[in-house]
């Protein structure tokens, strides 16, 4: 999945296991480290957009800034998601988990299934 002109997320080794759903995945990913208060909430957070809901994600998913940020930018700390504490203090959590890194890649590789 080409997320950026020279982003690439590279496949994961699971995904011909795992066929990740946004509703049985991915929400409370989501829910946990994007779509809390005072970041992607819709009510003037720090992230922009509204993460509450699938259709409030498909921009950014369509885009590939999604996959840019959380996969490929995801050690940068002013610009990968989740953000590190250090930068966003309100930030719940500074990494995903290595399962929740598969999980968003199968999810985004087999076309962010709702």
């Amino acid at each position: 999945m080409v997320s950026c002109a020279s982003d690439v997320v590279e496949p994961a080794e699971g995904c011909d296991l795992m066929e990740a759903t946004y509703e049985t995945n991915v929400k409370n990913i989501i829910d946990q480290t994007c779509a809390y208060s005072g970041c992607h909430d819709g009510a003037g957070g720090i992230g922009p957009g509204n993460y509450k809901s699938y259709q409030g994600l498909l921009q950014d998913l369509q885009s590939g800034s999604l996959g840019s940020r959380v996969l490929t930018r995801k050690n940068n700390p002013s610009l990968g998601m989740p953000p590190d504490k250090s930068v966003y203090p309100q930030s719940q959590q500074d990494s995903l988990s290595a399962i929740q890194l598969e999980i968003i890649t199968c999810w985004l590789q087999g076309g962010f299934p709702e």
